[in-house]
């Protein structure tokens, strides 16, 4: 029988195993034979009298009751390095892993950035940064923060819509596509970022009023580095974020059409489970990202309220 004191290791240890997907890996990197991750392993089973993993030669498996202590893992040993780190916050000593899910664009460039610039200034924090614009499993996966781009429809979380992303009509001076009104669109070529263009999108004049853009599609892609390339290479206009073309547009690769035009905004949101305890090194990656990422990437700006 496992003591009180040992059970957190325990489950530090199934969880490891879950993250790496291996009985041996888990154990040096808890600093633990193969033959004492074994013992231990079967010492949880055994204390909780099921079967967590179905071992084979070659692979590991979940039980169904051993997805379900999975989450509860996570939740207790999140909720233990929480209470411990309110202490340790007493001699300001923030330490720990933050996992993160990432919009790849913005993963990989500004907030990849501001991520750096964090541990720098906290170096007892690491961070695991994965970047996936699908929709995410922030519990099954272990995941403490999911910065996303769009909505996030999950009521089980945590939700905090903090900016918005200004996008504007662009297109490269090689494509010939001039227009001072959408209608004047209607048969130019369009690159389309298709989960945040659709087949059509209303864009809202400087009077207010709105008119629906039909793109004529060329080319329609998920990934908002080949519609950056493709719109500079000429290949058709394309709506896509300021601060990803602003730099271009400074340079005379890219330039705004239908001026005054302007798509609706997307929403960026930060979202983490719904938890009795919040990491505080969380917390301040949070409140870090609020206060640099308006100041690094050309129209994000924070929604007020």
């Amino acid at each position: 029988m496992a003591k009180t004191l040992d059970r957190f290791d325990l489950m530090r240890l199934y969880v490891r195993i879950a993250e790496t997907g291996s009985l041996s890996a888990a154990g040096r990197s808890l600093g633990l034979s193969q033959p004492s991750a074994s013992r231990q392993l079967r010492e949880l089973e055994t204390e909780l009298g099921t079967q967590l993993i179905m071992r084979t030669t070659h692979e590991l498996s979940f039980t169904d009751a051993g997805q379900e202590f999975l989450s509860d893992a996570r939740q207790l040993l999140g909720e233990w390095e929480a209470v411990a780190e309110r202490f340790r916050l007493q001699k300001d000593d923030v330490r720990g892993k933050i996992r993160v899910a990432a919009p790849s664009g913005l993963g990989q460039t500004i907030m990849a950035d501001i991520a750096g610039s964090f541990v720098e200034r906290f170096p007892g924090v690491s961070i695991e940064w994965q970047l996936n614009d699908a929709p995410r499993d922030l519990i099954g996966e272990g995941i403490d923060l999911w910065i996303r781009v769009g909505p996030i429809t999950d009521e089980s979380l945590i939700v905090r819509g903090l900016w918005q992303i200004e996008r504007a009509v662009i297109a490269a001076p090689s494509s010939g596509i001039t227009a001072a009104h959408p209608g004047e669109l209607a048969d130019a070529p369009a690159v389309v970022l298709g989960p945040y263009v659709g087949t059509e999108i209303e864009l809202t004049g400087p009077d207010g009023k709105a008119v629906t853009l039909v793109p004529k599609v060329t080319i329609c892609t998920n990934n908002i580095f080949a519609a950056e390339r493709l719109t500079l290479g000429g290949r058709g206009y394309s709506i896509l974020p300021l601060w990803l073309m602003q730099p271009a547009i400074d340079a005379n690769q890219a330039r705004i059409v239908c001026q005054g035009w302007l798509p609706p905004p997307l929403k960026l949101s930060v979202a983490y489970p719904q938890t009795r305890y919040r990491p505080a090194r969380l917390s301040l990656f949070i409140e870090h990202l609020k206060q640099e990422l308006p100041a690094t990437g050309a129209g994000i700006v924070m929604i007020k309220g």
